[in-house]
């Protein structure tokens, strides 16, 4: 495994972020901006292989409708060793990366969510009723007074539905200076969708992350 993390350490002093929370995820900005714009990017996907390559696919979309390039930090350090500190500078450098974007995902086990009541009932008695039709054309009206008595059996079950749903925690870091540029969280399911308030709708977490980024002038 590669030592990215080794280069990339996180912000120590809380006092230089300031924050804004959305509906969709929570993420931090640092108090400074890049020192440079950030249009070049390679994402560093700690994930199971398929939901990292469904990451990357929407990253690397989302980073293009923008203007930004985006790199799997793989391609640029396979790891198929350990790289030092040295050369993972020297790489990213060469490649002309302005950040890189780290996301670690973490399994949250399955979810279960309240999706409405159901309800079924029998009815059993007795009705008198008396009434007058009128009919105006094709169009018939009736009125019906009476009374009816008798007893309501009826049960309600809640309904729910299960996911599996993975939290995730990510950051924007500066590789020339090792500083944080953003840090945010959020979930996604095993597709790599961002679930919004209950869970009735989602999105690609990619949007919200790069939302997010240009909400805070960082891209």
């Amino acid at each position: 495994m590669m030592r990215l993390a080794s280069i990339l350490p996180c912000l120590a002093v809380a006092v230089l972020l300031s924050g804004c929370i959305t509906t969709s995820m929570q993420g931090y900005a640092d108090r400074d901006l890049p020192a440079r714009p950030v249009k070049h990017i390679a994402a560093y996907i700690v994930a199971p292989t398929a939901l990292a390559t469904s990451f990357q696919s929407s990253i690397a979309q989302e980073a293009t409708r923008r203007g930004i390039l985006a790199d799997d930090a793989y391609t640029l350090l396979p790891p198929t060793r350990n790289y030092s500190d040295a050369e993972i500078r020297k790489v990213l450098a060469a490649s002309n990366i302005d950040a890189v974007l780290i996301i670690n995902v973490g399994d949250t086990g399955v979810v279960r969510e309240y999706a409405g009541t159901f309800f079924q009932a029998e009815y059993s008695g007795s009705t008198d009723m008396s009434g007058t039709v009128t009919r105006n054309g094709n169009v018939s009206s009736v009125a019906l007074a009476g009374s009816t008595s008798g007893t309501m059996t009826g049960i309600s079950s809640p309904i729910h539905r299960y996911s599996r749903q993975t939290a995730f925690k990510a950051r924007l870091v500066e590789p020339a200076t090792g500083r944080s540029l953003w840090v945010g969280s959020g979930e996604v399911s095993a597709g790599g969708r961002l679930f919004v308030g209950d869970g009735s709708s989602a999105f690609s977490s990619a949007t919200a992350i790069f939302d997010d980024l240009s909400t805070k002038r960082i891209i």
